[in-house]
């Protein structure tokens, strides 16, 4: 009994040894995985950042582009610095906007 309670011993710390090794082993994986993880998550921030200021800045370049078409951004300045009117039919303030015809269906006969 005494000799197979020692080789139980002998194999039981066999065990606790390779036990203890795939922990270390683990451990290791564990931590390169992590630093892994880190590197490519602040890579990720880095990059979702770029696209925000690129997104910003090409909002910006859009509406320049829009306001630049349409003179709005012009037209803006211009009524806040010297209260231009803001309709552009408006041609006098005190008779008022530029009146519309009444279109016609019909043109009159031409007379021979």
């Amino acid at each position: 009994p005494q000799g197979s309670l020692k080789e139980v011993l002998k194999e039981l710390e066999e065990e606790k040894k390779s036990l203890q090794n795939q922990l270390k082993d683990y451990e290791l994986r564990l931590e390169q995985e992590s630093k892994a993880y880190h590197k490519a998550n602040d890579e990720r921030r880095t990059y979702l950042s770029e696209i925000l200021q690129t997104s910003a800045t090409l909002q910006i370049v859009e509406r320049q582009k829009t306001d630049a078409l349409t003179g709005k951004g012009e037209n803006q300045i211009l009524r806040g610095r010297y209260s231009v009117p803001g309709n552009p039919k408006m041609v006098n303030p005190q008779k008022g906007s530029i009146k519309k015809t009444v279109g016609v269906k019909q043109l009159p006969r031409l007379k021979d």
